[in-house]
């Protein structure tokens, strides 16, 4: 059979891309489980080795369930936070190579387009003001807008509003801007993105970060009957030190879904374990978040009105009117592996460990 320049064209470059998709697999693995390396030394250097039974299911469970051995090191990690082995634990690597790509897919790029969110989800509990998109201003309701009328929408209840670009995550490009940041002499130039107003947060969580706005991290997961369901919770207390919570200084502590009671201990940004704020000095024992089950409902309804995506984390604050208020929400690399090793298994009964069978079974 002799094959045309134009088929020999197309074959290679197929196995070009296949090569290349393989390669960029191999550098995610290797990132995602150099940081489970790191986490699992710190864990340890607190606690002392991890049992070696609990190491063996960790490793057995990774090859039999899950299909490799690559996924053995944060069920480490969870095992070494946990205490023992848990069967159920969808191990980070794992959720983010084949449970997001096969679930999530092409629509959960949608939730990092900030200046977009407010007309996908349209709710009031979004503290969006603007948008800023292909140098223009827009207002909520994307009319459009001169630069002196974004200002006075900015700041007219609030001497600063917040800037957060598009294509963002974990703090970076956040910016706090006031009136003077404006000059009809010198045109900003911004990214698209969406400005917001700033949230005063409810006492109950200023107490433990005065300085940061805490932020209280709900993920919502789409049943096998369509149902939307809270799956794991989480409360980011910022330090005194940043403006902002940040994942290079945050400190985390598990929330239970359904009554909101936070666990008796934290862990800082290096996942060592506390049980106190290490700046303010509050204890997490015996404290709830106040109206976590308005937070979790919203959630529900939100995911449940865009049900493309089978997994979702949502950032939220409760303000001091005692109302949620939604900061973002992520549909891409969306955090699991706290509330796995803390709180896990989360996803039990969404097949989610057989994804894997069947992206061998597809042609390349």
């Amino acid at each position: 059979m002799t094959l045309s320049v134009k088929s020999l064209s197309k074959r290679s470059m197929a196995v070009a891309r296949h090569v290349y998709a393989d390669l960029c697999q191999r550098q995610r693995q290797s990132h995602y489980n150099h940081k489970a390396e790191v986490v699992l030394r710190a864990v340890e250097s607190q606690r002392g080795r991890t049992d070696s039974t609990a190491v063996r299911q960790a490793d057995e469970y990774a090859r039999e369930v899950l299909g490799s051995a690559m996924y053995a090191p944060w069920l480490r990690v969870y095992a070494a936070v946990s205490g023992g082995f848990r069967e159920g634990w969808i191990p980070d690597n794992y959720y983010g190579l084949v449970v997001d790509t096969r679930k999530n897919g092409d629509a959960a790029k949608i939730a990092q387009i900030k200046s977009f969110t407010g007309r996908i989800l349209d709710t009031d509990a979004l503290p969006d003001l603007a948008y800023a998109i292909d140098g223009l201003y827009y207002s909520r309701e994307y009319r459009p807008v001169s630069q002196q009328q974004l200002v006075d929408i900015l700041f007219a209840r609030d001497e600063r509003a917040v800037f957060k670009a598009d294509n963002s995550s974990q703090g970076r490009s956040v910016v706090f801007m006031m009136r003077k940041d404006f000059s009809a002499d010198r045109p900003l130039r911004l990214p698209d993105g969406v400005f917001q107003a700033p949230i005063r947060q409810h006492d109950f969580l200023a107490a433990f970060s005065p300085t940061a706005i805490a932020t209280v991290r709900i993920t919502t997961a789409r049943e096998l009957d369509g149902r939307i369901t809270v799956k794991a919770a989480y409360l980011r207390l910022g330090r005194t030190s940043d403006e902002i919570v940040r994942s290079r200084s945050h400190v985390r502590v598990a929330v239970d879904p359904v009554s909101g009671e936070l666990a008796e201990s934290g862990y800082l940004h290096d996942w060592r374990r506390t049980d106190t704020h290490p700046d303010t000095g509050l204890g997490f024992a015996g404290q709830a978040i106040p109206h976590f089950d308005k937070a979790a409902q919203l959630c529900r309804s939100l995911h449940q009105s865009c049900p493309h995506m089978s997994c979702l984390g949502w950032d939220l604050c409760i303000d001091r009117d005692d109302k949620p208020q939604l900061m973002e929400w992520n549909s891409r690399f969306n955090d699991i592996k706290f509330s796995e090793a803390t709180t896990g298994p989360c996803f039990r009964g969404l097949g989610w460990e057989n994804l894997w069978r069947q992206a061998a079974l597809e042609p390349a």
